[in-house]
This record gives C-alpha cells, structure tokens and sequence, in this order.
C-alpha cells in the first residue's frame, strides 16, 4: 500500500485528462487526497481494500472520486486493448480464486470492480446542486441532489493534522453520526464526497461507527481540468431509487446476471453485509 500512496502524492491528473479536456467546465485550483476506508461486511467488521479518494475544487466546481477509479477510466480511454488484457486476466485469477476457496471477496475485492464505491461527484455551486455518477455492476446511473451544507456544531478540541493544525466538529446526517477535524490554515470550506460547509478544508472524517473514514494524505495547488463527462448510456434516476436498487433485489438480480455470464453460480450469495453511506433511503 506503500507504494501507492506514494504514487498519488506524485500523480499528475493533467497526463490523464489531456485526452478528454474539451469536456472540462473549468479548471482546478487545489487538489486533495484522502486515505479511504470503509466496510464491506459490519458483521465481521471486514474492510474493503484501501482506497485514495481525490478532491479537486475550482472555483464553482468541486470533483471527488477514487483514484482507482480515474485510473481505469483513463486506461479505458487512452489504451482500451491494454486495459482489456489487464481486466481479463484480473478477473479471470478473482474468478478462480473464488471457485477454489468460495470467497466471494476475490470477486469483490478485484482490482477491476473499484472496491465498492466507484461514484464520481461533483457540487455545482452554479447550479447549487451536487450531481453523482455511480453504477450497479456494469450499468452507469447519475443522480441529483441538494447543495447544502451539513448542520455543524464546532468543537473546542483540537489536533493536528499533516501539519496543520485543526479544530473538531460534529453533525448527524442522513442516519449516521460524523466527526470531522477541518483547519482554517486552508480557508477553504470543502471536504471529501457530500461534506463541506466548515470555516476550512475537512481535513479529517468519519461516522462514528467507524463504517467510512476520509483522512487528508496531501494537498496542494493545482492548474488541472475537471472532467465532466458523463459515460455514454448513462441513466438518469433518483437518489434513494439508486440506493434502494443497489443495496435490494434489482441489485442482486444485476450481479447474480453478470456474474453468470463469466460463469459463477447464480445461487451464490453476492450481497454483503454493509450499508450505503448514507442511510435515509431505507
């Protein structure tokens, strides 16, 4: 894991992005990045593999997604017979590993299926709305949904940071209770995924069953474009449809399809023991 946090600190988005920029609505002017964590199973508290959670900010626009995930989209883009070879044989060693041990996580766990949060999100402060593309197996979806800041109450505690020296707050939404650390040193009232609204950059974030956790690995200036390209396909659908369709049986009846395609049992279980990250849907 070493090896890859220090990738993402050296990283160039631009390289990537040089490809698709006519797509972009406007550039960066800082970039974050968050060690990423969260649970795929709450009974036996099993984790999914560790993720880097991006964050660019413009000036009316923010981007957060996982670096897995703009990888492989990027791959897809600039070498697709590259990044079919490589996805073939990812799938084909999970494929073979799940048959021989019935561990489902192989499967869940492959590089290829982006740990279980592949959304991009982007608050539009033009707009005052944050847009949310995700997807259910291979089937890409976006959604909207309100731009407003969650309802913090700021703490005395205090603590420091990668450096920087930060101040607590609390705030319960959509089902889950959070605590954040956020530093005025950076005077930036942003934060990984929906979460912003504090008198500095989040620095630090999780709900307090420890379910998902943001902690801030580096920041910096950038000039980078923000893609805004949507997949081709893509379906337009409602917020907590989405969630309900994911975590219920339209969902499990889409994974038990694909994973028949490639072979796998149907009447394996694939749905695992953890709840979206937010919670009023239900």
């Amino acid at each position: 894991m070493i090896h890859i946090l220090k990738s993402v600190l050296c990283f160039t988005l631009a390289v990537f992005l040089s490809g698709y920029s006519c797509y972009s609505q406007e550039k960066s002017h800082y970039k974050c990045a968050y060690q990423f964590n969260f649970l795929s199973d709450t009974l036996t508290m099993e984790y999914f593999r560790q993720e880097i959670y991006i964050v660019q900010i413009g000036d009316k626009l923010t981007k957060g997604f996982t670096y897995q995930k703009f990888y492989l989209d990027s791959l897809q883009k600039s070498s697709p017979e590259l990044y079919r070879q490589r996805f073939s044989a990812s799938v084909k060693e999970s494929i073979e590993a799940m048959r021989r041990t019935g561990d489902l996580s192989y499967v869940r766990n492959n590089f290829f299926t982006v740990g279980g949060f592949p959304s991009d999100l982007y608050k539009d402060y033009r707009k005052k709305e944050i847009r949310v593309r995700d997807n259910i197996n291979i089937y890409n979806f976006v959604y909207k949904d309100e731009l407003k800041p969650q309802d913090w109450e700021i703490l005395s505690d205090t603590t420091t940071i990668l450096g920087y020296h930060c101040q607590k707050a609390q705030c319960s939404w959509r089902g889950r209770d959070w605590t954040a650390w956020f530093t005025t040193e950076i005077p930036v009232s942003e934060g990984p995924w929906k979460f912003y609204g504090l008198p500095g950059l989040i620095t630090k974030l999780h709900d307090t069953q420890n379910h998902y956790s943001f902690v801030l690995i580096s920041f910096q200036e950038t000039e980078e474009p923000i893609d805004i390209k949507l997949p081709k396909g893509t379906q337009k659908i409602e917020r907590k449809e989405f969630i309900r369709a994911s975590f219920g049986e339209k969902g499990e009846m889409i994974n038990k399809a694909e994973m028949a395609k490639v072979g796998l049992s149907n009447d394996r279980p694939v749905k695992s023991n953890y709840d979206y990250i937010e919670r009023d849907y239900k």
